[in-house]
């Protein structure tokens, strides 16, 4: 067990017990009352020794050892340098890693001491002592480095460390049993066609696939959690980050190729390339490409996964040669990583407990550990979820040790953690059990983890069967990802609860399955927590993703959502933004997939172009993709279009819902002066409830916005309820939906 320090008074060192006190019984969707690092508060006198009797005891039992070298301060002096420190790390925080804390946060953004960076002086310092650093971790303050005895005790001589401990070893939880390897048959496993067929839309680095009409050998793990219902709906994991915290992996894997991936990094030797390398052995990549691949690989007919049009970060972690290496850090520091690119959900088949006997310097963490709050791994996790982040992992493969055989850090509070079941739903032999040593239920939900079909790294097209909660974890993050790209306004706590109440054991929770075996369907459109579910997610067609324009003007065109549960039509916002200065120079409305932009652009400029697509109640869905265009030698002003049919343009009323009264816009395209309309209000059954404009005599402009107080023909405020508004103009009509909440 760590040494608990405290580089402010009573502040870092109770991290781990402050973020369990506000995470234990916390509901769906709560926020708790303040942050653990709100304020400033004045470092604690530097001990006489920071250097552990463990970190001594490892030390001299192996020589060099990995060590954690925490900080008494990062650098600030007084509650304003320390607000200042705050502000400078905003800054550098990307925009969607802000939103998603935003969404955890009623909607606001609000930066903490963890956004603010270790003092790099600090680093400097430890690194000048000889000792090679591995990983700087700002939420801990701390540095992790490799050192023999008499560099530790160079670095505990610096007056800023607060503390030295030894590291935790790691293991990944691997696979207890795997099948015979295969080659796809011949034939199986058709390329997606080319983006000019109409099947896919090119996308940032990727594609975006389409629905596949057969899942070969992963059928049976996809349809016991019903993700194949999922992908009828329209969801796939399209506009989520998903981040895979594993061994390594092939991205030239048959099942890999085909996927959207932005980053990579190597956190083992620090570098960018996940793959096989020198000092690796040729199994390195194995446990983490097929775990990629059972959450979201794209092989139709032979193996899909349940994110397959997610956009992927991997961070390769786990060293496989040997379990005496020292991973935890790596963990921590994948994590921080992944947060800053704003990845949405983490999947990790990792774990910590106890491990290789040899020199181990007795730092195993044993079950009394597995409290969600003592090992750094939990902790990590633990500051990933409150960032908005949903951590998938493992319970461990050590079922045969029976209650409590949780590894780290599947024993933090708030994290989805998953057990493994059988193709007929029995709890596996293998499967770790809850509870966590504080008499927490664990795990969260369970997945099929027992023959479950992966791919094989190393052979493009090679396929097998595996064993083990490594398999049931990805499944679940698969599931994470499509309840997220469903409901973009869930907070965390919201998306763990959707996936446990619609599991097939809510009603009765036990240590073995938890809330039981998830169901994707019901997860995204049956949970308690109701509200809607925002319009079909959607990709862009034309023009393609670095384009470049030579005429104007262009068309913009783009595939159809809808609202998926009333099935209502959707208006789209299109926007035209100049990419460095990022600057919208175009915003408009309209009904129809396709819009010809009449603005005036500059040569030789780079845009960017996205649509919302915004249901009735103005839940709005963002395109999949956002493309890039650049105007070659155009002049700017634009050509004349073609002319069109006369339209009518029917907005949505603003505001909807409504209580006590709303305005409705409309246009009438191609009309010459004024037109007659009709503008009648109806409910749901269709009955007359007013009538706003009636055509005659009267004759309005070709624009114009009518204002409705509320009440029906009779002057009485209508109650609450759907209602449905139509126009008629130009020999045309068209209707809207509008939601009365009184």
């Amino acid at each position: 067990m760590h040494r608990g320090i405290a580089p402010r008074s009573a502040w870092i060192a109770p991290l781990t017990l402050a973020l369990a006190a506000l995470l234990l019984g916390t509901a769906p969707g709560a926020r708790a009352a303040s942050e653990p690092h709100d304020r400033y508060r004045t470092a604690p006198a530097r001990p006489a020794d920071p250097l552990a009797a463990s970190a001594v005891t490892r030390l001299r039992n192996e020589g060099t050892a990995v060590l954690w070298v925490r900080f008494l301060d990062k650098g600030e002096r007084d509650e304003a340098s320390f607000q200042d420190a705050v502000r400078a790390a905003a800054s550098q925080v990307n925009a969607r890693a802000r939103a998603r804390r935003a969404r955890e946060n009623g909607g606001r953004f609000v930066p903490d001491w963890y956004d603010v960076p270790v003092v790099a002086s600090y680093v400097d310092g430890v690194a000048s002592t000889g000792a090679r650093v591995r990983n700087v971790l700002r939420w801990f303050n701390a540095v992790t480095v490799e050192a023999d005895e008499a560099t530790a005790r160079r670095i505990a001589a610096l007056p800023y460390v607060a503390s030295i401990d030894p590291a935790n070893r790691s293991r990944a939880i691997k696979p207890v049993e795997v099948g015979t390897v295969r080659e796809a048959p011949f034939g199986a496993g058709r390329a997606p066609r080319p983006p000019d067929s109409g099947n896919v839309a090119q996308v940032w680095g990727g594609v975006s696939l389409s629905k596949p009409s057969d899942y070969g050998n992963s059928i049976g793990q996809l349809t016991s959690i019903n993700v194949p219902a999922a992908h009828d709906s329209g969801f796939s994991g399209a506009g989520v980050i998903l981040c895979v915290i594993d061994t390594g992996f092939d991205r030239f894997h048959t099942s890999t190729s085909p996927l959207h991936k932005i980053a990579e990094y190597d956190f083992i030797q620090h570098d960018g390339e996940t793959a096989n390398q020198a000092g690796d052995t040729s199994d390195q990549w194995s446990h983490g490409t097929g775990t990629w691949a059972v959450s979201g690989g794209y092989w139709p007919s032979v193996l899909v996964g349940p994110a397959y049009n997610a956009t992927f970060i991997l961070a390769k972690t786990e060293y496989v040669p040997t379990e005496t290496h020292v991973e935890e850090d790596n963990w921590v520091a994948a994590a921080q990583w992944a947060d800053s690119i704003g990845a949405d959900v983490i999947t990790s088949s990792l774990g910590y407990s106890d491990f290789d006997p040899a020199g181990n310097g007795g730092n195993d963490y044993g079950k009394q550990q597995m409290d969600g709050r003592t090992s750094i791994v939990s902790q990590g996790a633990v500051i990933a979820h409150r960032r908005g982040i949903a951590v998938c992992n493992s319970m461990g493969n050590e079922g045969s040790l029976g209650v409590t055989s949780v590894t780290c850090p599947a024993d933090a509070d708030s994290i989805i953690s998953v057990g493994a079941v059988d193709p007929n739903n029995l709890i596996a032999g293998f499967s770790s059990r809850g509870p966590t040593w504080d008499g927490r239920i664990k795990p969260e939900v369970v997945a099929q983890g027992v023959g479950v079909y992966w791919a094989v790294a190393g052979s493009p097209n090679s396929y097998s069967t595996a064993s083990g909660t490594s398999l049931s974890c990805p499944l679940v993050a698969g599931v994470a990802t499509l309840v997220r790209e469903a409901h973009p306004e869930w907070t965390n706590y919201q998306v763990r609860h959707a996936l446990r109440s619609t599991a097939d054991k809510a009603g009765a929770p036990d240590n073995n399955y938890g809330w039981g075996r998830i169901n994707a369907i019901a997860a995204i459109y049956n949970s308690s927590l109701g509200g809607p579910v925002f319009p079909y997610p959607f990709p862009l067609v034309s023009p393609t993703h670095l384009s470049t324009l030579n005429t104007v003007p262009i068309t913009l065109k783009w595939r159809r959502s809808r609202d998926p549960q009333l099935a209502d039509a959707v208006t789209y916002e299109v926007n035209v933004c100049t990419v460095s200065p990022a600057q919208c120079v175009y915003t408009t409305t309209t009904p129809d997939t396709q819009l010809v932009v009449t603005a005036n652009l500059a040569p030789f400029t780079q845009y960017e172009w996205y649509v919302r697509a915004k249901d009735p109640a103005l839940h709005a869905r963002e395109s999949r993709d956002r493309f890039r265009f650049t105007t070659g030698n155009i002049t700017g002003v634009p050509q004349s279009p073609p002319p069109t049919a006369p339209k009518v343009l029917l907005a949505q009323s603003r505001p909807n819902p409504v209580s006590n009264g709303s305005q409705i816009d409309f246009s009438l395209n191609g009309a010459a002066g004024v037109v007659p309309v009709t503008l009648r209000l109806f409910d749901a059954q269709g009955r007359l409830v007013r009538t706003l404009l009636d055509g005659s005599p009267r004759t309005v402009p070709t624009a114009a916005t009518v204002p409705w107080d509320g009440a029906d023909a009779h002057g009485r405020l209508v109650p609450s309820g759907i209602y449905y508004y139509q126009i008629e103009a130009m020999g045309r009509r068209e209707s809207k939906r509008l939601v009365v909440v009184r």
